[in-house]
């Protein structure tokens, strides 16, 4: 009788432990869907050009996307809820905390040309050795880069501005370089 009672009690306990361990799993797939799907759309709003991945927060829970932060538009904010409801996965949205504002444009530029400096270094290395390490300043307005200083060669300015096209913001790019044999 005793190895009875054992017995029911350990098929009890194997019975618990699987419903406890699906749940457990249920409750993964569910982060882990969440998470992807709020990577997702931060992608999607970084690769956008009307939107600025710097003030749009994203989050989501059981596929209720909640987005907080500030859009400079109307357009930026249906081209915001456009991007998440064509994602897979979600179940509503939530845009109670998203504003249109008109965006800092201080600290957007502020990013950009520090963007643009990094995009500098890449071009040296990969593109163009010749390009120099320092004396090409950048300085961004509304988006709008321009570019002063000295490099050896004509032929390293595509390669800078081909380069600085790629970075998020950049509207376009003002070049006053000037080629000079000192460049270093």
């Amino acid at each position: 009788m005793r190895a009875l009672l054992h017995f029911v009690f350990a098929i009890g306990l194997m019975f618990t432990m699987t419903s406890l361990h699906a749940s457990d799993i249920k409750t993964l797939e569910h982060e882990l869907s969440d998470s992807m799907i709020t990577t997702i759309i931060t992608s999607k709003i970084t690769e956008n050009k009307n939107l600025n991945p710097l003030k749009i927060t994203v989050s989501t829970d059981h596929g209720n996307v909640i987005l907080n932060g500030n859009v400079k538009n109307r357009e930026a904010f249906v081209e915001a809820l456009r991007l998440v409801k064509a994602t897979q996965g979600v179940e509503s949205i939530d845009t109670d905390n998203l504003n249109i504002n008109d965006v800092n444009t201080s600290i957007t530029d502020a990013y950009i040309t520090a963007k643009v400096e990094a995009a500098v270094l890449k071009a040296k290395v990969l593109d163009d050795e010749s390009i120099p390490l320092v004396g090409i300043n950048a300085n961004t307005n509304n988006g709008v880069v321009t570019l002063s200083g000295a490099v050896k060669n004509n032929a390293s300015i595509a390669p800078l501005i081909k380069r600085i096209l790629t970075v998020h913001g950049v509207k376009q790019v003002v070049c006053h370089l000037h080629v000079s044999k000192e460049a270093s």
